[in-house]
């Protein structure tokens, strides 16, 4: 038994009082005699340390100990009741738990996760982000996708796709700046996603070494929120064509210097080498990969 907790038949009987007004009508209810519900509210009285009820001849009054307790696990024994009909009514139903580094579940993941549903309507979907890895097996996740971590000893890994991290900028932004060669880089402000695999130094020192950057500029820890100010004009971002896939597709951002970057693998999708056979991470396996594949088949 949970430590302070009453005994239920306590709780229910307790229940059944308050509900039906009187220990004879509690004692119909519950198909028991009225001395049984009597010893029972005696009982959990004597656990609570207080008496619940007023008694007067053949009447029974409820404190306002006793109102106050009785909404409380009336909210319990409701919780236990939907708990148990989801249960009940979830037989048959598989759940895949997703976990997923977090600019990658919102820029890229969300946007299709609607297809895989569709695809496969008997599983349903729990989709976490974060940027530390899951605890695959001991926090409830089958599948992480990780973006630069190695891949623990006891899991498989399939890498998502080649990406290349390059400049991108607003139109707007570049007709703004008057954008147009590498060497006006050193010009504008740059925004920094400082979890990115490839930094604005490393990117000069390949592209354009002669250039000095701009030592102004907006720091940001994860892709999402680097590429929405790039979106908003603030500056001109060093950030994935994978992750910025469909705000390229739709022109919102576009690449001023053309597809200048440096490939690099950084976005993997892990699961437990014991759980390869799992319908669940085999049907989200293969639906990734093809929506991958028809994602780099696409302009």
């Amino acid at each position: 038994m949970i430590r302070g907790m009453p005994p239920l038949r306590c709780l229910l009987t307790f229940s059944a009082v308050m509900e039906s007004g009187s220990f004879a009508r509690a004692a119909a209810q519950l198909h028991v005699t009225p001395s049984a519900i009597s010893h029972q509210i005696r009982q959990l009285e004597t656990m609570l340390g207080k008496p619940l009820f007023i008694r007067a001849r053949r009447t029974v009054t409820p404190t306002e100990d006793a109102i106050a307790y009785a909404a409380a696990i009336g909210e319990s024994f409701t919780r236990i009741a939907v708990a148990t009909g989801r249960l009940a009514s979830g037989i048959g139903v598989q759940r895949l738990a997703l976990h997923s580094a977090p600019s990658f579940a919102t820029l890229w993941l969300m946007p299709r996760l609607r297809d895989f549903m569709s695809r496969h309507p008997d599983i349903d979907v729990t989709l976490c982000a974060g940027h530390e890895p899951a605890k695959l097996g001991e926090d409830g996740f089958m599948v992480d996708i990780q973006y630069a971590r190695p891949v623990p000893d006891a899991c498989d890994s399939i890498v998502l796709a080649e990406e290349t991290i390059l400049p991108l900028a607003s139109p707007a932004f570049l007709a703004s700046h008057r954008l147009e060669r590498v060497e006006d880089i050193g010009s504008v402000p740059l925004i920094h996603s400082i979890r990115s695999v490839v930094q604005w130094d490393q990117w000069i020192a390949r592209h354009a070494p002669h250039v000095v950057l701009n030592p102004r500029g907006m720091q940001f820890d994860r892709a999402y929120l680097a590429l929405m100010a790039a979106l908003d004009g603030h500056g001109l971002v060093l950030e994935s064509n994978l992750q910025a896939a469909d705000l390229l597709r739709a022109r919102k951002l576009v690449m001023p210097f053309g597809p200048v970057g440096i490939t690099v693998v950084a976005h993997r999708l892990v699961y437990r080498r014991e759980d390869r056979t799992n319908p669940q991470i085999e049907a989200f396996v293969a639906w990734l990969t093809a929506a991958l594949a028809s994602a780099r088949s696409e302009p």
